[in-house]
């Protein structure tokens, strides 16, 4: 399991302020770039590829229809993620399948591709399809985060993933629980066959993530004979 921490910068000075020793337990730093205005992105993105060079960088325009800071057309969205793959061909690149499934064609060509899907009212009824439907497209890794509100809606989703995960063994997957009730699915990745968990270092960015040296500290534990 690979711990996934993301960075926020909201402008080039806190890019370039980020102190990048705070997340060397991190095995993939996520740029959630829509914390910047869209003009800003390629003017701060050769800080953060040089702050974190070396590391697996996994780059996200997270838009408001999917809890994110930004509203993009699809045109918009495209040339955004061509141009940062262009020049910087980062390890990751996330694509919001659902909201943007009119433009994906366009990004057949990418080998890097995080085909992803976020819900943060609910677990859907249709996670089934849903997965089934990511995962058709084989893409690098398939990532579903969606909101639980009981029980129930945790062990369905770590449920779904396990069988998944059995059907297409070649298939990376990161399927998440969020909120306080969710917080053990990020625990428990390995079990369900998530090949990331996400953690935070200072502000979360999504609800119930555990701070980076927890994460860290329990991988040990849960590896320990």
């Amino acid at each position: 399991m690979k711990l996934v921490v993301s960075i926020m910068p909201r402008s080039l000075e806190e890019a370039q302020q980020l102190d990048s020793s705070r997340y060397e337990d991190a095995d993939v730093i996520e740029w959630r770039a829509d914390f910047l205005e869209k003009s800003e992105i390629l003017t701060v993105a050769p800080a953060v590829f040089e702050k974190f060079a070396g590391r697996e960088i996994l780059f996200t325009s997270r838009t408001r229809a999917e809890g994110g800071e930004m509203e993009l057309t699809n045109e918009e969205y495209v040339g955004i993620l061509k141009d940062i793959q262009s020049i910087y061909h980062p390890d990751y690149i996330d694509f919001e399948y659902y909201s943007h499934r009119e433009v994906f064609e366009e990004m057949l060509e990418f080998s890097n591709l995080v085909l992803s899907y976020h819900n943060f009212q609910e677990t859907p009824e249709n996670m089934m399809e849903i997965l089934s439907e990511l995962t058709s497209f084989s893409p690098k890794l398939v990532k579903v985060s969606v909101m639980a509100h009981n029980e129930q809606d945790v062990l369905d989703l770590m449920n779904y993933t396990r069988g998944f995960k059995t059907l297409n063994p070649e298939q990376e997957y990161v399927t998440i629980s969020m909120g306080k009730i969710g917080k053990i699915s990020r625990l428990t990745a390995d079990l369900t066959g998530s090949s990331w968990s996400y953690a935070r270092v200072g502000e979360e960015s999504a609800p119930g993530q555990i701070p980076l040296e927890n994460m860290r500290r329990i991988r040990e534990l849960l590896n320990e004979d």
